[in-house]
C-alpha cells in the first residue's frame, strides 16, 4: 500500500526525534560526582576518571550522526512510500534506540571483548538495516524518482554497504587489539563527511 508524500513526512519526523532522543540519552551516560565539595584538583581528577565515558560518547554521538546523515538522504530521495518501507525503518530505529545501553557497556567494560562485540555487533545490525531500507527503496526504482542519477544511486548504495562492512572488519580486528577495533568504528561517521554525488543530484531534484 502506497502512502502519501504527507505520510512520508510524519515518517521521517517520527524516525528524526527517536534519533534525536538516542542521541540526547547518550550523554546520560556519564557520570557527574555527587559530592559538590571537592577541591578543583578533585574535580580535575573526577575529569579524568570518566575519560571513557566521555570518550564512548563522543564515538557514539558521531556514529548515529552518520546513521542520521545517510537516514536523512534516502527519505529525500523517496516519491512515494509503502507498509514494507515503514516497517523496516521502524526495525532499524528499534536497534538504534539499543545504542545508549551499548554504549554504557562498552565504557564501563572497556577491557571486556564480550562488551565491545555487542557493541560492535550493534552497529553492523545497523548498518545492515539501514543497507537494506535503501536497497528496498532503490531496487527497480521501487520507492524513488526513476528521473535520478544512476551513478549517484549506485554511490549512495556503495557507500551504505560499506559502513557494515568496516564495522565488522572493527570487530574482527578488535580480537587483536581493542583500542584499534575501536579506532575503526570512526571509518563511518568519516565516510559520510561528504558525498558531493549524492548532494549534486539532490540539488538537481529540487530543481
Amino acid at each position: 500500500m502506497a502512502v502519501s508524500k504527507q505520510t512520508i513526512d510524519r515518517l521521517a519526523a517520527y524516525s528524526d526525534g527517536i534519533m534525536a532522543v538516542v542521541a540526547t540519552l547518550l550523554v546520560l551516560g556519564i557520570a557527574v560526582p555527587e559530592d559538590h565539595q571537592f577541591s578543583e584538583q578533585g574535580l580535575l581528577l573526577f575529569l579524568v576518571k570518566v575519560r571513557h565515558d566521555v570518550g564512548a560518547y563522543a564515538l557514539s554521538f558521531l556514529i548515529i550522526t552518520s546513521y542520521w546523515i545517510q537516514h536523512h538522504a534516502i527519505f529525500l530521495f523517496l516519491h512515494h512510500a509503502n507498509r514494507t518501507f515503514a516497517w523496516l525503518n521502524f526495525v532499524f530505529l528499534f536497534f538504534v534506540t539499543l545504542l545508549p545501553f551499548a554504549t554504557k557497556l562498552l565504557s564501563v567494560y572497556r577491557q571486556d571483548y564480550f562488551a565491545f562485540l555487542i557493541y560492535g555487533l550493534l552497529q553492523v545490525a545497523c548498518g545492515v538495516l539501514l543497507s537494506v531500507l535503501w536497497l528496498y527503496a532503490n531496487g527497480q526504482h521501487r520507492l524513488v524518482a526513476v528521473k535520478l542519477d544512476a551513478d549517484a544511486m549506485r554511490s549512495m548504495t556503495i557507500r551504505m554497504l560499506l559502513g557494515p562492512i568496516i564495522n565488522l572488519v572493527a570487530v574482527g580486528i578488535s580480537m587483536v587489539s581493542l583500542p584499534v577495533g575501536v579506532a575503526m568504528f570512526l571509518g563511518v561517521p568519516l565516510l559520510n563527511l561528504s558525498h558531493r554525488r549524492v548532494d549534486s543530484s539532490l540539488r538537481q531534484l529540487a530543481d
